[in-house]
Formats: structure tokens, sequence, C-alpha cells
């Protein structure tokens, strides 16, 4: 049986998300590890933790064996070279380190004068290890895996020239920063492409880092380095290819990654065809569940967006968990939550979402 026949029902719930037709309450992806079980070893080096199909694959199946799902809680394997892969198949490197990939370690552009090529390479080291992990994992026809993380467009940009570096290069080469993106641009999507006729081949629903499934090819869109810039760098650096990217995606989400980036949200809400936001306040802030968010979730519900809000389900805020699922409409809305402190906290906080939204 394959993994649409396995999950059909639980697929169709994720439909009815993306086309906001969900009634009643939010979709929830809750997960939790079952009690006495054991976890997979923990990978002898970082070459297995990164690179070593047959480690992933097995730790994945394991891990997907302790687990249990609720409401809809779905299994997906993240194919996760760390975020931004996509710079080093343009010719840049990458380091790996314990809980991330690297990619900014050495700066490919040293001068704008003569910026190197920029052309998608399928025979990278990188492009490679993306297309063995996933040929393992699409071996096992039970297993739903996702496109990798290719990376903001910006971001890719900055992983070759260095964050500072390009910063300051908004300013003094900004015609050359722009011809230079557009070209990166173009390689995006060739690597999306092929990506999503991977995924098309192995007739699996499409998830991202974020599983959540899709009929539809879909992706996260996202602009780290405009935490760091005004609105009107924005405009002109990054919401072209923000626009884009969104022309060819058919779901396209944006990956709202902290407070910085909020100067930026009418514009991003404008964008054509932009399905939803996935937001994330950041280290140290209020939790999503707190009302200090609930404006921003107008904004973003006001303008007929999906509403992302991953690991927001967290029995240690039952309180404003309450306060959030009797105010905020679930149309469109979407929670994930897989680190209860044991499985009847879990089914309690089901239970709770399943009173508050009577």
């Amino acid at each position: 049986m394959t993994f649409k026949q396995q999950h059909q029902a639980v697929l169709a719930e994720y439909e009815k998300f993306w086309e906001r037709k969900n009634t009643g309450r939010p979709i929830l992806n809750i997960a939790y590890t079952k009690p006495n079980t054991q976890a997979y070893r923990a990978p002898a080096t970082l070459e297995e933790q990164w690179l070593d199909p047959e480690y992933n694959y097995t730790a994945f199946k394991k891990r997907t064996e302790n687990q249990e799902f609720l409401a809809e809680g779905i299994p997906g394997y993240f194919t996760n070279f760390g975020p931004g892969c996509l710079s080093a198949c343009l010719g840049g490197g990458f380091q790996l380190a314990k809980q991330t990939i690297w990619f900014d370690k050495e700066q490919l552009i040293t001068d704008w004068e003569n910026p190197p090529a920029v052309k998608f390479d399928e025979q990278s080291e990188m492009w490679q290890l993306i297309t063995k992990m996933q040929e393992r994992f699409a071996a096992d026809p039970d297993v739903c895996f996702s496109i990798t993380d290719l990376g903001g467009i910006m971001d890719i940009v900055a992983s070759l020239r260095g964050t500072e570096n390009l910063l300051y290069d908004l300013y003094d080469y900004p015609e050359e920063v722009y011809n230079f993106t557009k070209e990166v641009r173009r390689e995006v999507r060739v690597a999306y492409e092929k990506q999503v006729d991977f995924i098309k081949k192995h007739d699996l629903p499409f998830i991202t880092w974020m599983n959540i499934p899709s009929e539809k090819p879909w992706y996260p869109m996202q602009c780290d380095f405009c935490y760091m810039i005004s609105p009107t760098q924005f405009e002109h650096f990054v919401l072209p290819e923000l626009i884009d990217q969104a022309s060819y995606v058919d779901r396209p989400v944006y990956h709202l990654d902290g407070i910085g980036e909020l100067p930026h949200l009418d514009m991003i809400l404008d964008i054509p065809g932009l399905s939803g936001i996935q937001w994330n306040p950041g280290a140290g802030k209020e939790p999503l569940c707190d009302e200090k968010w609930f404006d921003i979730y107008k904004r973003i519900q006001d303008k007929g967006k999906n509403l992302i809000l991953l690991w927001a389900l967290d029995e240690k805020y039952e309180d404003k968990l309450e306060k959030f699922f009797k105010t905020v409409d679930p149309t469109g809305v979407y929670l994930s939550g897989n680190r209860f402190s044991s499985p009847e906290a879990a089914e309690r906080m089901y239970e709770n979402i399943l009173k508050w939204t009577k």
C-alpha cells in the first residue's frame, strides 16, 4: 500500500486546509513518543548524521515506529542538508556542524567587477548527496519525503558573498547585486522544478521542512536577510524575487521569521498568488498562542491567507492556547506539536482543543 493510500483520509483534510475549507477547528499535526520505546542510536560522525542515506532512513523509520499520531498527525521525512543548500550547487562550499550545515564560510563572490557565473550544477557534490538521500527514501513506498531546503534567494547570495559584505553592497553596488540576484532566481527555479519532478515521479504528496502535505507543489519562500534591511530595500531587492517565485509555485507560503520582518508584512501579503504565512516570533519572544500576536493573525487572515504555526501546541501554555482557540478564526489555520512530556499530555491537549472548539 502506498503512502497516499495509507493516509487518504488525513490527506483530504489537508486539502481542506489549503483551500481554506476546514471548519470547526484548525488542522492539527500532533505526535508523541510511545512509552517504553528506544530511540535509534546517535550518529557516530557528522558525515553519518548528515550525509549517510542508510543511517537517516533507518533512524527515521525507527522514530516513526516509536510515534503515535493524533488528529491530522502524519509522518514525513525532511530532506535536510541545511538551510540554503542550493548555494553549494552554484559553486559555494559547505561545512558540517552538529546543529546545521554552514554555507557562508567561504566567499565565492570577492568583487562585483568580475562576479562568478551562476549555473546550477547537477553534478555538484551537494546535489548528488541530496539525490542519493531522496532515492533511498523513494525506495520505500510507505515513506513521504520532502523537497529539500533550497533557501531564500537573497539568503543564497548572502552565503556566496558574506552577509556583512552584502549589506554594504546594497549601498555600494546596488545594480550589480540586483542583477546577480536575478541570475540566482533563475537557477533556484531550475532546482525547484527538478525536485518537484522527482516527487511527482514517485506519486507522493508534496511536503517541505514544515511537513504539511499538499496535492499540489508548494514551497516556503523566505528571506532571513531581510531582517536587517529597510522596507525600501526590501521592496527593491527582495520583493521582485518573491513575486517571481510565487508565480511558478502552486501554493507559495512565506516563512516570516522574527519580529524584524514585520515591517515587510504588508508587501508580502500583497504578493499575487500567496497561499499563506508561517509565523515564527523568534527566540525569547512570547509563544505563538500569546494574544500579543492576534492582531498579526488577523492581518494575515483578513487577506484570505493560510496561517501556519509550527510547534505551537505546548502544554506549558494551556491557558493561552484556550484563548487562542476561542479567539482566532480556525479557517485555513494549521498548528503542530510533538514536544509533549508524556502521551497523556498529548492526549489531554487534543481533548482540550476539541472542547475549546465546540
